[in-house]
C-alpha cells in the first residue's frame, strides 16, 4: 500500500487562507443561516468573504488575520457597532452568532483566529462631492453618538505608540533595511511623538473609526430614494484624535495618487468632506486643523507598520526597502501641508 501522506515537519504556517466552502460551513454552523452562496472578496489586513443566504441576505464574514500588535478587537467592535446602530447612525452592524457571542475562535495550522459576521453595506464607495459631504457628516455622527459607549474597551488606543512606537518596532528587524535608514526612521518617529506631545493637550479626542480613508463607507440610497451612508470594517477603532481621524480621508488620497501636496481635487473633497462633518454636528476647532500635517505623517507611519509587521504574511515587496528611503522625502513634503479650511 502507499504511503500515507504526511505534512514535512518543517513545514511552519504562517497563514492560512481559508476556501468560501469552509467558511459557509462555519457560519451555518455558528449562525444557524443557510448560505446559498460565498466567495472570498479580498485578502489583506483581514481575509474577507461575501455570503448570500437562502432568502437573498447578503453578509460580509471576516476572519481575522493574527497580527504582531496583539489580540481581536471583535467584542468591542461588535459592541460599538450595536451601540452606534441602536443611535440610529448608518453602519453595518454585526450579526451575534446563535449563541450570542460576537465572534467564533477558530483553530488554524498558524493558531487561533476569530471569525465575525456582518451585514453587507449596499452602495457604492463615495465619489462626489456630495458623496464625501454626507461621508463627513456621518463620521461626525459616529463621533457623536460613541461619546456614552459604556460597553468592552478597545484593544487599542491610538496613541503615539500605537500609530509609531509599534512601527520602530517592526522596522528595527526588518530585513536588510541597514543601519542608517532605521536611524533616519527612528528619528522621524522622535520628532513625530514631541511634536505631539507638544500638541495633544489641546486637540480634540474621540472614539476614532481608525480608517476612514473613503473606501469603507458605501453611499446609496435608502427605500424612499433618500441619500444614505453606511461605515464598515471598525477593527481599528479606539480612543485617539479627532485629527487623526480626519486625516486619513487626505492622506488616502495623497498616498493613493503619490503627492506630496494637495491637488484641486482633493482640496474640493476636503472642504465638502469638513462642511459635512460640521453639518452633522462635529466641531473641529484650529488646533484640530493645525495638527493635520502631523497626524498625515502619523498615519502613513502606521500604514508602513503595518505592512512591515506582516513580512510572514506579505512578504517585503509589500514595502521594499527602496521605497522606504523615498517615504523620507514624503513626510518631509508632509510637514508643511496646509488643510485648514
Amino acid at each position: 500500500m502507499p504511503d500515507t501522506p504526511r505534512h514535512d515537519p518543517d513545514l511552519i504556517p504562517t497563514h492560512t487562507t481559508a476556501a468560501p466552502s469552509s467558511i459557509a460551513r462555519w457560519v451555518a454552523r455558528h449562525h444557524g443561516l443557510a448560505v446559498q452562496e460565498c466567495h472570498l472578496i479580498r485578502r489583506g489586513l483581514n481575509d474577507n468573504y461575501a455570503l448570500r443566504s437562502a432568502d437573498g441576505t447578503r453578509y460580509v464574514a471576516r476572519l481575522y488575520s493574527i497580527r504582531p500588535r496583539g489580540g481581536f478587537n471583535v467584542d468591542f467592535e461588535v459592541a460599538l457597532l450595536a451601540h452606534l446602530q441602536a443611535r440610529g447612525v448608518g453602519v453595518a452592524a454585526a450579526v451575534p452568532a446563535a449563541d450570542g457571542r460576537a465572534g467564533v475562535q477558530l483553530q488554524f495550522p498558524e493558531g487561533q483566529r476569530a471569525l465575525a459576521l456582518f451585514r453587507h453595506a449596499e452602495g457604492e464607495i463615495p465619489e462626489t462631492l456630495e458623496d464625501f459631504e454626507l461621508t463627513g457628516r456621518t463620521l461626525a455622527q459616529i463621533h457623536g453618538a460613541a461619546r456614552d459607549y459604556a460597553g468592552p474597551p478597545s484593544r487599542y488606543t491610538l496613541d503615539g505608540h500605537h500609530l509609531a512606537g509599534r512601527t520602530l518596532g517592526y522596522l528595527q528587524v526588518y530585513p536588510e533595511l541597514g543601519a542608517q535608514l532605521f536611524e533616519t526612521y527612528q528619528r522621524l518617529v522622535q520628532r513625530l511623538l514631541a511634536e505631539l506631545a507638544a500638541a495633544e493637550g489641546g486637540l480634540t479626542r474621540v472614539l476614532c473609526h481608525g480608517d476612514t480613508h473613503g473606501f469603507n463607507n458605501h453611499v446609496g440610497a435608502d427605500s424612499a430614494g433618500a441619500r444614505k451612508n453606511v461605515f464598515f470594517d471598525f477593527d481599528d477603532a479606539g480612543p485617539g484624535f479627532l485629527a487623526y481621524d480626519l486625516s486619513v480621508l487626505p492622506w488616502s488620497y495623497l498616498f493613493r495618487k503619490s503627492l506630496k501636496e494637495p491637488d484641486d481635487a482633493l482640496r474640493e473633497r476636503w472642504m465638502h468632506y469638513l462642511r459635512g462633518y460640521r453639518a452633522g454636528g462635529g466641531q473641529v476647532s484650529e488646533r484640530d486643523l493645525a495638527a493635520l500635517p502631523l497626524f498625515l505623517q502619523l498615519r502613513h507611519l502606521w500604514n508602513l507598520g503595518e505592512a512591515a509587521g506582516r513580512l510572514h504574511h506579505w512578504g517585503t515587496n509589500s514595502v521594499p526597502v527602496d521605497w522606504l528611503r523615498k517615504q523620507v522625502d514624503v513626510f518631509k513634503a508632509w510637514q508643511g501641508l496646509d488643510l485648514r479650511a
